[in-house]
């Protein structure tokens, strides 16, 4: 065995061991402090790349979740307002169908006809007003809506606008004019049953465009319930990438704690050897 008063090996090997234990246990504090195991591309580039694409996916699926949250307002409204008009020009059938009997006066017809108009004008004001975030699938004019359904801005899905104003195409009054109209002088004979069929068919019509809105309702219902699972699932997964198992690294801390503990007794003996020498000249 060689004893030296400038090498000191064993001092120096203490120390460097103290050095890794105090740098490994640093670590640990800061992933039990943050939570993460990898926090920073220097910790693990590769699964801080994968962890961070993961997260750019998840905030364009939150766009869409916004948009989808937004149409699903637009479609409510309209679907509330189609439910309604329906409503409405079921007894608008009711009225004009007792109009068309034979025996009654003009006077008793006009005033059958002037209940259907006026049910007819609040059809009408419905389809107008169906609007919510400035936007109307059942006014004239209306345009189709589109909605973002997922993290790509291709991923989009569309619903149609449905023009339920009289003469849209959809709803028809079969008056000589189109509604809204203040009296029933538009009415220029009594009604027959031919109108009462044609406006069978339009009342046809009115109800396929509610079951297709509701379509669209209950379709944007399924992609959100699709897209919240994508975004917990893919939560989950970058959890399972970054996330530290405090479990694991309170033990793991626990374990370094002791470790320094030997480290400092182990300098302490090294720091004692080189007095030895001193009983060489005693």
């Amino acid at each position: 065995m060689t004893f030296s008063v400038h090498s000191m090996a064993s001092v120096n090997s203490a120390l460097q061991h103290m050095s890794m234990l105090q740098s490994e246990s640093a670590k640990v504090h800061d992933r039990i402090a943050t939570g993460l195991k990898v926090g920073s591309a220097s910790d693990n580039g590769t699964v801080w790349a994968t962890a961070q694409v993961m997260r750019s996916d998840n905030e364009s699926r939150q766009s869409a979740l916004t948009s989808i949250d937004l149409g699903t307002g637009v479609v409510e409204t309209a679907l509330a307002a189609a439910e309604g008009i329906s409503d409405l020009m079921v007894e608008m059938q009711s009225k004009l169908v007792a109009a068309t009997d034979t025996t009654l006066d003009e006077q008793s017809w006009r005033s059958l006809m002037t209940d259907f108009i006026e049910l007819g004008n609040q059809a009408t004001r419905l389809a107008e007003n169906a609007s919510f975030n400035d936007l109307n699938l059942l006014e004239s004019g209306g345009g189709d809506l589109s909605v973002l359904i997922g993290k790509d801005p291709s991923s989009t899905m569309t619903i149609a606008a449905e023009d339920l104003t009289d003469g849209g195409g959809i709803f028809d009054a079969g008056l000589a004019a189109n509604l809204p109209q203040s009296d029933n002088a538009i009415v220029a004979t009594q009604p027959t049953s031919a109108d009462v069929v044609a406006f069978e068919a339009s009342l046809v019509d009115v109800t396929s465009a509610v079951s297709r809105l509701g379509v669209g309702l209950r379709s944007l219902e399924i992609q959100k319930t699709l897209l919240v699972k994508q975004m917990d699932v893919t939560s989950a997964g970058i959890g399972n990438l970054v996330d530290a198992d405090l479990g694991r690294e309170s033990a793991k801390l626990q374990a370094l704690q002791v470790r320094e503990q030997l480290g400092i007794q182990a300098l302490e003996i090294a720091n004692r050897s080189p007095r030895v020498i001193l009983n060489f000249f005693q």
